[in-house]
């Protein structure tokens, strides 16, 4: 199982060692000497932390993008806070782990706000003046400060640590950017998955309602047929027999004529209900066309297959439908003394079919 991002610290996530943390400290000429020129600096710096943190917001907060991104007066007292324990472990003199781990939460921090680099840049260069105004002055005995030209030291040293810092906040810039892509491209390879499963559900949902009869959800005659060769290469591989039942109403016509076509939509959704439920499972039904249809039998004979058509009319007598309704049957077997084609078979099923109607109700005739 993949870790989850908040198992880890910043620092784990952009993979900073201390031996990386020295090495871009190195980068920089940062050195134990200039760690000890800002740490010189963090009596002057904590006495007139108030005076800094509240010049710098005062400055910040004219900026329109940066005063709408604070909000309100709360958060502003909060930023305060941050913003003055950010700017004395500046003067610390230590810039390990705890401190990177601080700076790259920094960066991760703006960056969710929303505060861009431009506005980044822009608020630390402002930090740089107000610090770099008090390190280039010295006070004397009536405590009022004058220019320190020998300050160049000092100067550069902070200088390299806010480089420090900044290289740091970008690094999480770049990471969180970095992790943006990744989600995005997660969330783009998820909904092409979904997609597709959509697609191909779609296509299958398609196909069978192309396979379909709307009104009775019955095989169609095209499927019809394509299921009926199938069959009958399987019978004749198998050396068995299989029997096509074809029937039709006896006066649908009439009565669709005369009642409206709601009346004979509902025949014809109750037959196909009733024979849908005396089938067996590898039994074959579809609706040829109009109130004609066909049931595949296989592995049946002609024998079953009559006493099969004889319950059927049993179960349509029971389900009362309309009185005026029967049914003529014609039967037709395929077997390994005459394997028929499709074509043949529905040929003599439908005449026998034929032979029924002329019979009176409800009827079943063999196809020779």
């Amino acid at each position: 199982m993949p870790m989850n991002i908040t198992d880890s610290t910043l620092l784990e996530q952009l993979r900073i060692t201390d031996r990386d943390i020295k090495r871009r400290l190195e980068l920089l000429s940062f050195t134990d000497k200039d760690a000890a020129n800002l740490l010189k600096y963090k009596p002057l710096i904590s006495e007139n932390i108030e005076t800094i943190v509240e010049d710098f917001y005062k400055n910040q907060v004219e900026i329109p993008e940066i005063s709408r991104l604070i909000g309100d007066a709360e958060t502003l007292a909060r930023l305060k806070k941050h913003m003055r324990k950010y700017i004395l472990d500046i003067f610390d003199g230590r810039y390990l782990e705890d401190y990177v781990q601080s700076r790259l939460r920094i960066g991760m921090v703006h960056k969710r706000i929303g505060v861009t680099p431009k506005l980044y840049i822009s608020a630390i260069r402002n930090l740089q003046r107000l610090l770099l105004h008090f390190i280039t002055l010295n006070p004397e005995k009536e405590s009022k400060f004058v220019n320190c030209p020998a300050c160049n030291s000092e100067v550069e040293s902070l200088q390299k640590i806010i480089l420090f810092d900044l290289e740091l906040v970008f690094d999480t810039y770049i990471h969180s950017l970095m992790e943006d892509v990744r989600q995005s491209n997660d969330d783009l390879e998820l909904y092409t998955q979904s997609l597709e499963e959509t697609i191909n559900q779609r296509t299958k949902d398609l196909q069978l309602l192309a396979r379909k009869d709307s009104l009775t959800d019955l095989l169609n005659q095209k499927s019809f047929y394509e299921e009926l060769k199938r069959e009958l290469s399987r019978n004749e591989r198998n050396r068995e027999s299989l029997v096509l039942v074809y029937f039709d109403l006896d006066k649908f016509k009439s009565i669709n004529d005369t009642d409206g076509h709601v009346a004979g939509d509902k025949i014809l959704t109750q037959v196909s209900r009733t024979i849908r439920d005396n089938l067996r499972p590898s039994d074959i039904f579809a609706r040829y066309g109009g109130d004609e249809f066909c049931i595949i039998l296989p592995k049946t004979n002609i024998k079953n297959a009559e006493e099969f058509c004889n319950r059927l009319i049993t179960a349509m007598k029971k389900e009362n439908l309309d009185s005026r309704i029967s049914a003529s049957f014609g039967l037709a077997e395929s077997s390994t003394d005459n394997n028929l084609d499709a074509d043949t078979l529905v040929k003599k099923s439908d005449q026998a079919m034929y032979t029924s109607k002329q019979k009176s109700g409800y009827a079943i005739s063999i196809a020779p």
